[in-house]
């Protein structure tokens, strides 16, 4: 890659990068392109040359932010240093945080109204995160912190059922101190159940 295409590419990803960052706190309807442009110290041309659309920017911009997420699990996954609780732990506040910051409006539209972000996301969903996952799994049953009876997609669906309990109810999380309470209430039943008697802390 030459000065001009590296120049480029880094050009890019500023853009998709802000656009995202926008997106997802005001909602893909109230973000124009001359705001993105703006932020992103470019033209309307070079975002429209680059693009083409608003729903193509949309969608490169989620393929970015989904692959650079994923390159920080599969970070903190390789990390020996860290602990099966400890990566879940990163892992749930992390998703946590994204979802409360994520504008309700922008969240609606990546579910309901792009068939093409859909597609992605299950692609990304089956070559991507459940692999990673499935190695976090693993390593839990290595340790002997995940009971060996339990599948895989057992425990993906718990997740799951608390992300999609995040999604419709998210005024029961109205500041960081409800939301940090209800991660750890979270974390308590995801390692020890509901009779469990040991303490995360």
């Amino acid at each position: 890659m030459n000065g001009f295409e590296r120049r480029t590419e880094l050009k890019k990803k500023k853009i998709l990068h802000t656009a995202f960052e926008l997106f997802s706190k005001y909602g893909v309807q109230k973000v124009s392109i001359q705001e993105i442009a703006k932020a992103a110290q470019v033209s309307q041309v070079t975002i429209y040359n680059y693009f083409g659309s608003k729903d193509q920017l949309l969608l490169e911009a989620v393929k970015l932010y989904g692959f650079e997420r994923l390159k920080t699990f599969q970070d903190l996954i390789d990390d020996s240093s860290l602990s099966f609780e400890e990566k879940i732990r990163h892992i749930i506040t992390s998703k946590t945080t994204d979802m409360l910051n994520f504008d309700l409006d922008f969240m609606q539209t990546l579910m309901s109204n792009q068939p093409e972000i859909k597609e992605f996301a299950n692609e990304f969903a089956q070559n991507h995160s459940i692999p990673v996952f499935m190695k976090l799994i693993d390593q839990g049953k290595e340790e002997g912190v995940v009971n060996h009876s339990l599948s895989a997609n057992m425990i993906m669906f718990y997740i799951n059922m608390y992300h999609q309990t995040m999604r419709n109810q998210r005024e029961m999380f109205h500041d960081k101190e409800s939301t940090q309470q209800f991660t750890e209430e979270l974390l308590q039943l995801f390692f020890y159940g509901i009779s469990g008697q040991q303490n995360l802390n």
